[in-house]
């Protein structure tokens, strides 16, 4: 486990009491009413009042905007995010610990947000510290801007990026303010060079004090160049958007600078460091709402139990999941996201496939009902014939969903047309560069297609991208198909006479 915790230190509060005011409830059970909002890149889910959750939703459009200048003013990937929106600090101690003011979790549709308001906040001087969220989402904008990056470029941008702040009296975007947690840590313990960081992937069993210098140095450097070598920081960027090996773009960039890091001993012991404002560009600011049922409250608390870091075992969160869940499908037993979450729950494919089956009857027109099929189909070694045109109607109904392309394309690589799988697994990367899983999948279905050094490049790109919260297991898949493709393309070639 790394040094940083995916979730928000904010200090020690008083434990909430449990009274039905301070819980995240549904109306019918003395909660304030719940509302999804949707904007043009994110769905927020909340219990705030109507103008509160609508100004929220805006308010996460003008945070993403900020983040995106660090790659110019045109930068505009596409994307939906998940962000569920309790409305204080005190409802959320019903999900997560006393020291957790927010979370960012990754499910299997994507990143998942999780913040507390008061009728709305901003991202700015005047706000709660929202670093962690910053720090993920910059992880997953990064990702279309630079589909090749070494760990510490994505580690310590994500740093440089978290301190992003809003100036309320000028509306001007506040990037690359220091941080003093980790000038300080610096100053005390001394930091990596960039050779030691290039190598911080192949070191698995870092401890936690290692685990910290790594994010620490890494900021440092990121901040360093910016500042002190930033055109050729901008050249090294450009080449890693065009696709090229990390440590060739490296030295490509610097070249003719012997040692880049010469003024690194005075630029964090003096502390000059310059800061870029700009004015925020304007967001579309339409937001659509529409009234949360009871089966769709119980469904969003289900998940905040089972991805709210907390005290309980992993038996007690179950439970606590499970009871949200039976609450969601006694309100409705159709609901597609709760038969979705309750399939997860279950250990045998067919057991899925017995839900999935009749809520494809009853939600012919719902991508997600069809893509639980086509997965619980797969799992189960269905008919092929099924599994196909399953994967195939999600990928209809969910054109934007890097899930369902996937899907779509995992299934392919499983057969003996794997090259049917080329085009959904490259919608899948383009929705989603930054995802190892989806990378990985790309490279399978173009290695099985005989293109070897495309496969191998794609894997590259996979392992690159593995993300700091991936597991030891996670990694060594990865990395032993890298070596595969890399056998294999190494052998020659026989010419067909």
């Amino acid at each position: 486990m790394t040094w940083r915790s995916t979730w928000l230190w904010v200090g020690m509060v008083a434990l909430a009491s449990g009274c039905a005011t301070s819980r995240a409830l549904c109306p019918e059970e003395g909660g304030r009413p719940w509302r999804e909002v949707r904007s043009q890149h994110f769905r927020v889910q909340t219990n705030l009042e109507s103008n509160a959750a609508a100004k929220s939703a805006v308010e996460m459009e003008e945070f993403r905007r900020s983040l995106l200048l660090a790659w110019g003013d045109e930068f505009d990937p596409p994307g939906t995010l998940d962000v569920i929106l309790v409305s204080n600090l005190d409802e959320l101690r019903e999900f997560a610990h006393d020291q957790v003011g927010g979370f960012v979790a990754t499910t299997s549709t994507g990143l998942t947000m999780v913040m507390t308001g008061a009728g709305g906040y901003l991202f700015a001087d005047t706000s709660g510290d929202k670093a962690t969220q910053a720090h993920e989402l910059a992880h997953y904008l990064s990702a279309f801007a630079l589909p090749r990056q070494p760990r510490w470029l994505a580690e310590g941008l994500a740093e440089y990026l978290e301190t992003v702040t809003i100036k309320p009296s000028t509306r001007d975007v506040v990037l690359g303010r220091v941080d003093l947690r980790n000038v300080g840590y610096l100053r005390a313990h001394g930091w990596l060079s960039v050779e030691e960081l290039w190598d911080w992937d192949k070191n698995t069993d870092l401890d936690a004090a290692e685990q910290r210098r790594h994010y620490a140095s890494a900021w440092l450097w990121v901040h360093y160049l910016i500042n002190e070598h930033g055109d050729r920081f901008a050249d090294f960027e450009n080449r890693l958007a065009r696709g090229e090996e990390p440590r060739n773009a490296y030295s490509a960039a610097f070249k003719g600078v012997p040692n880049p890091g010469e003024g690194l001993p005075n630029y964090i012991q003096i502390g000059r460091y310059a800061v870029l404002t700009q004015p925020l560009p304007a967001v579309n600011s339409q937001v659509e709402e529409h009234p949360m049922t009871p089966a769709e409250v119980h469904t969003v608390r289900a998940r905040l139990f089972e991805l709210a870091p907390s005290k309980r075992t992993p038996q007690e969160t179950q439970i606590l999941v499970e009871r949200e869940l039976a609450q969601a499908l006694k309100e409705d037993p159709t609901n597609v996201t709760a038969n979705q979450m309750y399939a997860e729950t279950l250990d045998k494919p067919e057991q899925r496939l017995a839900r999935a089956r009749p809520l494809v009857q009853q939600h012919p027109e719902d991508g997600r009902a069809w893509l639980l099929l086509a997965e619980s189909l797969f799992a189960a070694g269905g008919d092929a014939e099924e599994q196909e045109k399953a994967f195939q109607r999600a990928v209809e109904l969910l054109p934007n969903s890097p899930t369902a392309h996937n899907g779509l394309a995992w299934y392919y690589a499983h057969t003996t047309h794997p090259e049917r799988g080329l085009a959904a697994a490259a919608r899948a990367v383009s929705l989603k560069p930054g995802d190892s899983a989806i990378l990985d999948t790309y490279a399978a279905v173009l290695f099985q297609s005989h293109r070897c050094p495309e496969a191998l490049a794609i894997q590259q790109r996979a392992v690159d991208m593995i993300h700091e919260r991936a597991s030891a297991r996670f990694r060594g898949v990865l990395e032993q198909r890298r070596a595969e493709y890399a056998a294999a393309c190494a052998k020659p070639t026989t010419a067909k006479p």
